[in-house]
């Protein structure tokens, strides 16, 4: 494979995290959105949460769209790095203790993993067009 199909399989990868995000986040703004505004301070965390979830899997496609399909660093820093983090920070703080179901918890960090895997080999084998 040349460094431009592995960016553009990282980028397809960083998209389709970004997808899986976006779809959980809406579904679950309208849920939690369905009986009105959040009357209690946990529902409103859950709230912001999955609007935050949206959020980042927009930003994951935009910068998957923009950058990481061309090979550029910043775009491989800002999805393996902050997506890393979310990624992280959810199979520590919420699978790990039962919160949220292991196995269902784990496809999201393993697209991750595969598309920063494909962006890191992109960016030590660029392209020689």
């Amino acid at each position: 494979m040349t460094g431009n199909r592995w960016s553009a399989t990282a980028a397809a990868l960083y998209t389709v995290w970004g997808v899986l995000h976006m779809g959980l986040g809406v579904s679950m703004v309208i849920g939690d959105l369905a009986d009105g505004a959040p009357g209690t301070e946990s529902a409103a965390e859950s709230l912001l949460y999955f609007l935050c979830v949206t959020t980042l899997g927009a930003q994951a496609i935009f910068v998957a769209v923009t950058m990481n399909r061309v090979n550029s660093r910043l775009g491989y820093w800002l999805n393996a790095v902050v997506l890393g983090v979310v990624d992280l920070a959810f199979l520590v703080l919420l699978a790990a203790p039962g919160y949220a179901d292991l196995i269902g918890a784990i496809v999201g960090p393993v697209v991750w993993l595969l598309a920063t895997a494909c962006a890191t080999v992109a960016l030590r084998h660029p392209s020689t067009r």
